[in-house]
């Protein structure tokens, strides 16, 4: 059985996709270079915090060439990079699947692939791709595939919005001072979170178990605002009341409290006790973030999260590692 965390938030950059961003001049993630990291790297920082297994996934930018065919051949190079991973360290690591989106027809192809072939342990999804939103009418045969399939959906904030591939420093932040990672990665987790709840995807497809990075971005405070967007938008110019009213706020929450949650760069009193508002700790995950987040970070998590007072040992024990092997029983399996 695992002894020690399970880290749902934990990124890959493999050299060769590292050096296809830099030929596109993309050298940067939300305002942060790229560091130099090899798995070996992720294994030396997880022993030294007390991690048992990564799950690894694809940062922003993603798969942003431009070039559907570019981005269909580095979906299949990442994917087959972590399996790779996966097989060589089979209790350290899992990973979450990156698809070529948007591009649906190549997105099915790489879930079957992903999933049935090199058995990653969920899809890892971008807040959104081209400025398109995760609920989206165009990514509506996607989900009901995941949802077929029951499957566990990571999603990760990204700044690049736009078709074209912004190349300046802090590429994507209104403020060029403030790097996107800081409050636009917060806020676009924000948008896709709506996104999905009020245009019914999250209802349409409830076997999904989605997990949101960054202990939900603005959600926990803004979400009596969708109720508030729900309600408007199911009365459209008139007043929404009694039960009807009652049912929808329930169905927003029903929806935001069954989402998962990550603790990375969150891993404070502000955000923890905002999340609590929102969710039971059976639904908080651990998260660290790295290698885009240094070690230092990591260390720092760790410590909010033990001094956090909010928490008994037994939720502690919870976000460590329990929640996270409800959602991927292989790693039970693990000795």
């Amino acid at each position: 059985m695992i002894s020690g965390r399970i880290d749902v938030h934990h990124h890959m950059l493999p050299a060769q996709y590292v050096q296809e961003l830099a030929n596109v001049g993309v050298v940067e993630s939300g305002g942060v270079a790229f560091p130099h990291w090899t798995p070996e790297d992720s294994l030396a920082a997880m022993d030294r915090n007390g991690t048992h297994t990564a799950l690894l996934s694809v940062s922003s930018p993603g798969l942003c060439f431009g070039n559907a065919a570019k981005n269909r051949d580095g979906a299949r190079a990442l994917n087959e990079f972590a399996a790779a991973c996966v097989r060589h360290w089979p209790e350290r690591f899992g990973f979450f699947a990156t698809l070529p989106l948007p591009d649906v027809e190549a997105a099915h192809a790489e879930i079957a692939y992903a999933l049935d072939m090199l058995h990653a342990d969920g899809i890892g999804l971008l807040s959104n791709y081209a400025g398109i939103y995760l609920g989206d009418p165009r990514f509506e045969t996607i989900f009901a595939e995941l949802d077929r399939r029951a499957g566990v959906v990571y999603i990760h904030p990204t700044v690049f919005t736009g078709s074209e591939i912004p190349a300046a420093t802090h590429a994507g932040s209104p403020i060029p001072t403030l790097p996107g990672f800081m409050l636009e990665f917060v806020f676009d987790t924000t948008r896709t979170v709506a996104n999905l709840v009020l245009s019914g995807t999250v209802k349409r497809y409830p076997h999904i178990r989605f997990i949101i990075s960054h202990a939900g971005g603005t959600i926990p405070f803004v979400a009596h605002k969708i109720v508030t967007g729900a309600l408007l938008l199911a009365g459209s110019d008139k007043m929404i009341r009694g039960d009807h009213e009652q049912e929808i706020q329930e169905e927003v929450f029903r929806q935001l409290q069954g989402f998962y949650y990550d603790i990375a760069l969150s891993a404070n009193g502000h955000a923890l006790s905002s999340l609590q508002q929102l969710v039971p700790p059976s639904q908080i995950l651990w998260g660290s973030d790295y290698p885009m987040a240094p070690e230092w970070i990591t260390r720092s998590t760790v410590h909010g999260i033990t001094t956090y007072t909010g928490f008994s040992e037994q939720d502690r024990q919870k976000i460590a590692s329990d929640n996270a092997l409800k959602l991927f029983p292989r790693l039970q399996t693990q000795k």
